[in-house]
């Protein structure tokens, strides 16, 4: 219809009209026959075609689902793919490690990833394209220990990590598969029943060893510091070996058929030796219990316990200078034991808070059962201080350490130590608000800058209230809890203390933590009661729900034997009378962690002389709780409580009260604190 809509000078006729009409209005227009579109219109036609595909294919790629996971070169073993969420409705692929194995009595297979659908195939390949060519623009992780928590955060994790190191995040950017029981599937290790070839202890590793030097040894804590440095340093290497292993990640030796994880792998000798991990861990929280679920899990016949109760191989700064063989060893007696359904179990209760340990147990022990310990936030912060003072007075007892916590002991009292924190906590959160600098690290003076005050000569012509609300910083700091704000506004604005005081504050700054092992370090107490919740849900973003047991403490000291029992079921195990005692304390520090550094624990491993002494642990000693004379018992709950100012108890509990709502919504019911 070229005749009837162009003329030579280009009008746009849309009357209908018959060729004869065209002709006539338009004698100099060519023949129908012989009509031919303008060349500059097939140009403009063209470029149009091409930006439409260029959209299509950019709207394509924008919407495609995760890319599948491709092989690292020179990022960590611990780099996160992009995932897909579980559950996803399709035949099962790759049957995890459960279903590799000989079943055990009394053990259940975990159900089996789902594939991706076909259709879903040809976006997921686009997807990949995309996100390869995104990956080489992106910067390099240079620290194994770099993880980013994508998960916690749906924003940033749906945005463009570029700033990221992306394959070493754990994305969950699908809201809509965000239930109770969804999880994100990480990239398991390869389970064989061949043994992988292993390289030599000098030569890049293409799979996590467990028969190599131990780095470091075991009678480290032995050496002087001269000695000690030097160790670490030839250890580094070995270690740095271990974090940067080829995908797909593998242990070299060749699966037992056992519940609990062990391998057989081929020593230097060329003899086959076991060797053992964690079947669970007790990831926390500090004072909430968990030396109690440690000695009623040891009365069960087929629990072994570990060499030490916390080996704290996932904890930062000790992953960086462990190996995997160093590790081992504390469950040698797992190894030991002939039983097929023998477990043993890593008790550190600092690994709740640890991202080294979210990410290598997923990657490395994906079928590992979590338990974690909960307490009413008010009673835990009381007993995290009170471990902390006791350490305090019993490390530092003489000497000028001690005589610098005797010239600060009115500031190191419970309300005084969970106040601070409670200021310190509200700065850094009008901080984030408002902007300005970070709160005072550890026992330091809180005096606000200059900007946040009226000028120096105008100062005295201010009330307090009136001082802080100068700034924005200082009204949001008064809107948290106006009265603690006013409390400590004199020392806020730069009026307190005086001397002497203000000198000994500063010379017991170092000596508070050291001497504390860092438990009375504002805010410590405030952030590990508080943070139940936010790790709770960190960890559920990674492993099912089914392999999480939360255990509440004044449930267990109500009803020890029916939490054991669930505990017991949890576990895959039979069921055992635990006896009647519900409660245990540690008595000292010997035999609670794995010593590295004899500075550590201040402790010396035993008195026996033998060549075979340094491998012999303290051992952990464990009594009844001796309750002090500030304790009430509460018949409710059946548990011992310890008597805290009303006051100060009342702003805890306000403090307290939104993360133990997100608690409750975790857990799907009200605990009652």
């Amino acid at each position: 219809r070229w005749p009837t809509m162009l003329s030579r000078k280009g009008h746009h006729d849309p009357s209908p009209r018959r060729e004869a009409d065209v002709e006539a209005h338009h004698p100099r227009h060519p023949p129908k026959s012989t009509a031919r579109p303008p060349r500059r219109l097939l140009i403009i036609a063209a470029v149009a075609c091409s930006l439409w595909y260029l959209c299509m294919q950019y709207m394509v790629q924008s919407h495609a689902p995760a890319a599948e996971p491709r092989a690292s070169s020179d990022l960590d073993m611990y780099s996160e793919p992009p995932v897909q969420r579980r559950p996803v409705p399709a035949v099962a692929s790759v049957p995890p490690a459960a279903q590799l194995l000989p079943k055990v009595a009394g053990s259940q297979p975990t159900p089996a990833v789902a594939a991706q659908p076909p259709s879903a195939r040809p976006q997921a390949v686009q997807a990949g394209q995309a996100q390869a060519k995104q990956d080489d623009e992106a910067p390099r992780c240079k620290s194994d220990d770099q993880f980013t928590d994508c998960a916690a955060d749906l924003v940033k994790a749906c945005g463009r990590w570029r700033n990221l190191c992306q394959s070493t995040c754990t994305p969950g950017c699908d809201p809509a598969a965000d239930n109770d029981n969804a999880a994100v599937v990480l990239e398991s290790p390869h389970v064989e029943r061949v043994e992988a070839a292993r390289a030599p202890e000098a030569e890049p590793q293409t799979c996590l060893p467990f028969s190599r030097r131990l780095c470091p040894p075991l009678n480290l804590s032995l050496l002087d510091n001269k000695e000690q440095k030097a160790v670490h340093d030839s250890c580094g290497k070995y270690v740095k070996q271990e974090r940067n292993l080829p995908s797909p990640p593998r242990f070299c030796g060749a699966r037992e058929g056992r519940l609990n994880p062990c391998w057989s792998e081929t020593a230097g000798n060329g003899s086959a030796l076991s060797y053992c991990l964690p079947h669970f861990f007790i990831l926390g929280e500090m004072k909430c219990g968990t030396t109690t679920v440690y000695e009623l899990l040891l009365k069960h016949p087929r629990i072994v316990a570990p060499r030490t109760k916390e080996p704290r191989y996932l904890q930062q700064g000790r992953f960086a200078q462990t190996t995997l063989s160093r590790y081992a060893v504390n469950f040698r007696r797992a190894v030991e034991t002939a039983a097929a359904d023998t477990v043993t179990f890593d008790a550190s209760p600092v690994y709740l808070r640890s991202k080294i340990a979210r990410f290598w147990l997923a990657r490395w022990l994906p079928e590992a059962k979590l338990i974690v310990l909960v307490r009413n936030p008010v009673q835990r912060s009381y007993s995290h201080w009170k471990m902390g003072y006791e350490w305090a007075h019993g490390k530092c007892s003489d000497g000028d350490m001690a005589q610098r916590l005797k010239e600060v002991a009115e500031l190191l009292t419970f309300s005084s130590i969970i106040q601070r924190s409670l200021v310190v906590t509200y700065w850094d959160r009008c901080r984030q608000l408002t902007g300005g600098e970070s709160a005072p690290s550890g026992f330091s003076l809180m005096a606000l800058n200059d900007k946040r005050l009226p000028p120096a000569e105008q100062r005295h012509l201010h009330s307090p209230a009136a001082t802080l609300n100068y700034s924005a910083f200082g009204r949001c700091l008064l809107t948290q809890d106006h009265d603690l704000i006013l409390e400590y506004a004199d020392e806020l604005r730069g009026a307190w203390p005086v001397e002497p005081l203000k000198g000994a504050m500063s010379r017991a700054k170092h000596a508070v933590g050291s001497c504390s092992e860092m438990m009375m370090l504002p805010p410590a107490a405030l952030q590990k009661s508080g943070s139940y919740a936010v790790e709770l849900e960190r960890w559920a973003r990674i492993f099912p729900r089914s392999q999480i047991k939360v255990i509440v403490t004044d449930e267990l000291t109500r009803g020890s034997q029916r939490i054991m029992n669930e505990t017991f079921d949890f576990l895959q195990l039979p069921r055992m009378p635990i006896g009647n005692q519900s409660r245990f304390c540690v008595r000292g520090k010997a035999g609670v962690m794995d010593v590295l550094h004899a500075s550590e624990l201040n402790i010396t491993i035993g008195h026996d002389t033998s060549e075979h002494a340094h491998l012999l642990a303290p051992q952990l000693k464990v009594g009844d709780c001796e309750p002090d004379s500030g304790h009430a018992h509460d018949e409710a709950t059946g548990s011992d409580l310890h008597r805290i100012e009303p006051r100060v108890q009342e702003r805890l509990r306000r403090f307290f009260e939104p993360h133990n709502r997100r608690l409750y919504r975790f857990l799907g019911r009200d605990l009652g604190w």
